[in-house]
This record gives C-alpha cells, structure tokens and sequence, in this order.
C-alpha cells in the first residue's frame, strides 16, 4: 500500500509562510520588521546559513500567579534555615 505525503508537503509549505518582504537596511544594519510586531519586542535572531536569518518572537508569558505573601509554614522556615547556615558555613564574616 502506498501513501501519499501530500500532507507533508503542506506540513513544510506552513511553516515557511508567512514570509514578510523588507526592505533594505540602513547605515546601522537595522531591519524594518511589519507593524503587527510591537516596538521593543523580545526577539531571537537566528543565522541558519550566509543569506538566511530567522527572526522569532518571544510572547511575554501569561500563566503565572503571583503570591503576594506565603502563608507561616514554621516546617520549611525550619529547613530553610538549615540551608542558609549549610551554605554560608564557609562564607567569612561581614565586617563594617
């Protein structure tokens, strides 16, 4: 039974497109990028050969809490001293 890899052709077709046209570079090398990227986004620029850069955008994440105060937990407050004297054991003493 044969397949047919049409779907693959679409799969690598997808994921070249869009391909945004730009225009020339100025004195300082700068790239104009389209309008939908807002200003000062976080980019990763990545050289894949000579003439190719990929240009990806970094989305600030949304799904964290954030926790204002923790409850008293008089356990780990116990464990968390430990740590802190089993990691400042070597440190030298703070002189003023």
């Amino acid at each position: 039974m044969r397949h047919k890899w049409s779907n693959l052709d679409t799969v690598v077709k997808a994921r070249e497109a869009p391909i945004v046209n730009a225009t020339l570079l100025d004195d300082r090398r700068r790239l104009v990028m389209p309008p939908e990227l807002p200003a000062k986004s976080a980019v990763t620029v990545q050289q894949i050969d000579a003439d190719t850069w990929i240009v990806k955008r970094h989305r600030p994440q949304r799904d964290f809490v954030m926790v204002k105060e923790l409850p008293h937990d008089p356990e780990w407050e116990a464990v968390e001293t430990r740590l802190t004297a089993h990691s400042n054991r070597k440190v030298a003493p703070f002189e003023e």
